[in-house]
């Protein structure tokens, strides 16, 4: 696939993350800040400098992106960042078998990406990912996001509270919001490229890891299988499967993320936000909820952009 020239993908100036937070990703954040001693666990993992050895042992092993290294992947940073109108956080590129990438950091965030997933995808594609990484820098899940990086590691933090199914109960909303939030990152990727189809075709390139059998998949195909796992909703049982298949992942399903991007691909909200109207970084102390639907609505917008109704009654 070719690469599309910059020129044609639309900038938008002050954009506001309230202009693409999904729902689900605020509703769950806000259980995980009532968890208790959740402000101490983050002054302690600040104190203990996890951002600090993490980003020594980057520089050390991995390729730090900048205009003289890496030029290409860099443009694309640039790029990506120019669109969502931000600064430009560190880049790493790491030796790593699994196709993946990751953003850490609670004072000064940075992204990483495995070659395995460099080589996977194309340029519109991995300019794509660039994004939704970028996007959680830019709804501020870094922090929350490095306790739940952490805390898959040292679990034993949690050891000293007596009850276990506390813990558990934790964990489990620390997934839950990490999870979600990947939906709120899966929209800044698609404000990035401006085409749902790379999109879905990213999620389905990754999902299936061959770079060999890619140009036999369809995104259309992609898209009616997330409707048959929707669809085994309807039995108790596969409802109870599916509750503990997901209960212990960091990112959603690739197929329900899928059906989520072409969803809000064709929305109000979104359309709006390609014509220029949206949430700016001037208007988040005045953002509101639209009494209809609880979307995020600009204090200059009568109408909510998600639903079409009166956000000011």
């Amino acid at each position: 696939m070719s690469t599309v020239q910059e020129t044609t993908r639309r900038r938008f100036p002050r954009l506001s993350s309230n202009a693409f937070e999904h729902p689900l990703d605020e509703a769950a954040l806000e259980v995980v800040r009532k968890i208790p001693f959740i402000d101490k666990i983050i002054k302690k993992l600040i104190e203990l400098g996890f951002e600090r050895r993490l980003r020594v042992e980057l520089l050390g092993q991995a390729v730090h992106v900048t205009p003289n290294q890496c030029g290409r992947v860099y443009e694309m940073l640039r790029e990506a960042c120019d669109i969502l109108d931000m600064h430009e956080p560190d880049l790493f590129i790491i030796s790593h078998f699994t196709v993946n990438a990751w953003t850490f950091g609670a004072e000064r965030p940075f992204i990483v990406l495995h070659s395995e997933l460099i080589d996977l995808l194309d340029d519109d594609q991995l300019l794509g990912v660039i994004g939704h990484e970028l996007g959680h820098v830019k709804a501020n899940h870094v922090l929350y996001r490095t306790i739940v990086f952490v805390l898959m590691e040292l679990l034993g933090l949690f050891k000293a509270m007596s009850n276990p199914l506390a813990r558990v109960g934790i964990m489990a909303a620390l997934f839950d919001w990490a999870r979600k939030s990947e939906l709120t990152a899966d929209r800044a990727e698609l404000l990035v490229t401006q085409d749902v189809r790379v999109c879905i075709a990213t999620h389905m390139k990754m999902a299936s890891g061959s770079k060999r059998v890619f140009d036999q998949l369809s995104v259309e195909e992609f898209l009616k299988q997330g409707a048959k796992y929707e669809d085994l909703d309807y039995d108790l049982l596969n409802k109870f499967y599916k509750f503990f298949f997901e209960l212990w992942m960091s990112h959603p399903l690739p197929v329900y993320r899928a059906k989520e991007l072409k969803d809000w691909s064709e929305s109000k909200q979104f359309k709006e936000i390609i014509a220029g109207r949206y949430p700016t970084k001037d208007d988040d102390l005045g953002i509101r909820d639209c009494p209809h639907c609880g979307a995020k609505v600009s204090p200059t917008f009568f109408f909510c952009p998600d639903c079409g109704k009166n956000a000011r009654m």
